[in-house]
């Protein structure tokens, strides 16, 4: 069975409208909770650079209980869905 990400709510944690660095939290239908890093490229557009799975639930890919890399493969699933729940900081 493939791993199908579904967030189901997605919230802004920080922002530095500085530099365009933003980071949204987002918890997933499997309890999986994410810390996804955006940046905002020259022309505006955001760009996910990264996603860390927060350690409160098991990696629901490989089942680790520590830090994997298994949700850096749904980033831009998982990025989209955020978005349109927490919406642009700007």
């Amino acid at each position: 069975m493939a791993y199908n990400p579904q967030v189901v709510d997605a919230k802004i944690v920080s922002h530095n409208p500085k530099n365009g660095l933003f980071e949204i939290v987002a918890q997933l239908k499997d309890r999986t909770v994410c810390r996804l890093i955006y940046d905002t490229d020259a022309t505006g557009s955001l760009q996910p650079t990264h996603i860390n799975r927060l350690l409160k639930e098991p990696c629901p890919i490989c089942r680790k209980d520590f830090l994997c890399n298994c949700m850096s493969k749904f980033k831009g699933t998982i990025s989209e869905q955020a978005l349109e729940i927490a919406g642009n900081p700007n």
